[in-house]
């Protein structure tokens, strides 16, 4: 206790020593002087900052920070009861000495027991010295005292949670004892299990040479089939280069027919045609009206013959490469008008009509060629299968974004298993039509290919004797506005 008290007096010493703050909360400068004065002759080393409102008071608490504070009682606008209040809240270590000349007694008392440090009256300033050395004694006292009393409550802490620390650790190592002790007998049973399993080891390993010596074996035979089979693979590979060069001598006589057919053969059926046609004109001047049947016939079957052998011709061109797309904006009612124009004889041999139900605006994106094809053999094969008189239909109508074709007839229609074969190779050559007309099957094979390219669908709707529907969907045309 000595030399705790012995530091406080060094530290009080030094508080006296170096340069004391005091605020000042007073609004009569006559008494600041008489206070400065007070000060000075008892030899204070100290420096002051005046204020007089609880705006200055608070701002000089914050930043001034002062060693102790001198209060009036009353002031204007501002009272020491407020201030000390308000020293409470911000800093309650600072001594706050009220100094007045109307506080009275019980006031004073009062005060004190709130926790004012002290107080004095203006007309004995004598004894202000003593009372602010005492107070900052006290002040520095009890701030040494709050600091120990942390201090000691830390470190009571600090020993309450290593105690627990202590006990935790004891258990720990109590709890690591028994787990030794487990550990003990298992390890005793792992030893026991271990040597069995080396006992194991060992008979595996004798039969693991066992089975090494009979995989040399193994690898040796394999390495005889491996020769074995590379012989075998080179014999076959001679083989299938001799088939290439089949192949292509194949291939080349392919195009050859297909030059012969293309031109040998469709150039005299085109004079046919046309000698056909001469005489059929020639007819309706009656020259030839005991042959004009006859004539009608000739003419008919040339124009089958030549449409067969383009479609061969077309069909077989798009196996051997895809025909490129040369996609275009274009009418569907003018495009149905051309291939009606091209198909009416065919159809007013039969007095059918050909009916364009296409809107007149209607547009779709596709490639011209590949559309008059698709066009042209659904347009013939329903005159084909129509009946005497019939009725052969186009319609269109748009779903989304793409174009669905409809090509109607009034014939005779098909049974489910035509319908089902109708676009396959297994179709083979197609049923006769209704005046015995002829054909190969290839024309409904390209309309499918060629639809299929232009990114649509086909599908046919139909029974026996009641007439077919063939639809088919292409990308339809869209109007791109600004």
């Amino acid at each position: 206790m000595e030399i705790v008290a012995k530091n406080l007096e060094f530290k009080w010493h030094a508080k006296m020593e170096s340069e004391l703050k005091i605020l000042i909360l007073e609004d009569n400068q006559d008494d600041v002087d008489l206070l400065h004065r007070e000060l000075n002759k008892s030899g204070l080393n100290f420096t002051s900052r005046i204020v007089q409102a609880r705006e200055e008071y608070e701002n000089a608490l914050e930043n001034f920070g002062p060693d102790i504070i001198l209060s009036d009682y009353s002031l204007p606008a501002f009272d020491a009861v407020t201030a000390f209040r308000i020293k409470q809240e911000k800093s309650p270590y600072i001594p706050f000495i009220i100094v007045s000349g109307i506080i009275g007694e019980e006031n004073a008392v009062e005060l004190i027991k709130n926790g004012v440090t002290d107080y004095t009256l203006k007309d004995k300033l004598f004894t202000l010295s003593p009372k602010i050395n005492r107070a900052l004694k006290d002040s520095e006292e009890r701030n040494d005292k709050n600091i120990t009393a942390e201090k000691l409550k830390k470190q009571a802490a600090e020993l309450t949670l290593a105690n627990r620390e202590l006990i935790l650790q004891n258990q720990e190592k109590e709890k690591q004892a028994a787990d030794l002790i487990i550990l003990s007998g298992v390890l005793k049973t792992q030893k026991d299990e271990l040597r069995n399993a080396n006992e194991e080891l060992n008979e595996k390993a004798q039969l693991l040479e066992q089975q090494d010596k009979k995989l040399i074996r193994t690898n040796e035979e394999l390495l005889r089939l491996n020769q074995h089979l590379e012989k075998r693979v080179f014999e076959r590979t001679g083989e299938l280069e001799k088939l290439i060069h089949e192949l292509k001598d194949l291939s080349l006589s392919k195009d050859v027919l297909l030059a012969v057919i293309s031109h040998d053969l469709r150039n005299p059926l085109a004079v046919l045609l046309l000698a056909s046609e001469e005489l059929s004109n020639e007819s309706e001047n009656n020259i030839f009206d005991p042959i004009q049947p006859y004539i009608k016939i000739i003419h008919r079957s040339s124009l089958n013959i030549l449409q067969q052998l383009n479609e061969l011709v077309n069909w077989a061109k798009s196996q051997q490469e895809k025909a490129s797309l040369h996609l275009e904006k274009i009418n569907l009612f003018s495009a149905v008008n051309q291939s009606f124009e091209l198909l009416k004889i065919n159809a007013s041999l039969k007095n059918i009509i050909l009916e364009n139900k296409v809107p007149a605006d209607f547009c779709i994106i596709a490639d011209a060629l590949m559309l008059r094809s698709i066009l042209q053999n659904l347009v013939t094969n329903s005159i084909k299968y129509s009946l005497e008189g019939g009725l052969v239909k186009v319609t269109a109508q748009r779903i989304g974004s793409l174009a669905e074709v409809c090509i109607v007839d009034s014939g005779m229609g098909m049974d489910d298993d035509t319908r089902e074969n109708l676009f396959t190779r297994s179709n083979g050559a197609s049923v006769s039509g209704t005046n015995n007309e002829m054909g190969s099957g290839l024309g409904l094979l390209l309309v499918k290919d060629f639809v299929s390219q232009l990114g649509g669908k086909l599908r046919v709707e139909s029974e026996a004797r009641k007439g077919t529907c063939i639809y088919f969907t292409v990308p339809a045309y869209t109007q791109i506005t600004a």
